[in-house]
């Protein structure tokens, strides 16, 4: 015999840890300002266990978080 399901009045989501448009944005900057201080110590002969890439590898990084970044503070509309 199958038991009713309650279904609840609210989005199931609502008591979930969201990330928001800024907080994203927010990690982005932080994570942009690393990559930029790591190519700058990788320049400086300085390196660093935390440099895993090629130079090349980590402007192509820092370039896609860039335009990214970008996007991120842009208001996105939905429709139905």
């Amino acid at each position: 015999m199958d038991e009713p399901i309650e279904q609840r009045p609210e989005a199931d989501w609502v008591d979930q840890d969201l990330l928001t448009r800024e907080l994203a944005g927010s990690l982005l900057d932080e994570e942009i300002a690393a990559e930029r201080g790591r190519i700058d110590r990788l320049d400086r002969g300085v390196g660093g266990d935390d440099i895993v890439m090629s130079r090349a590898d980590m402007v192509r990084r820092l370039a896609a978080m860039e335009a990214i970044r970008a996007d991120v503070g842009v208001n996105v509309t939905i429709q139905f």
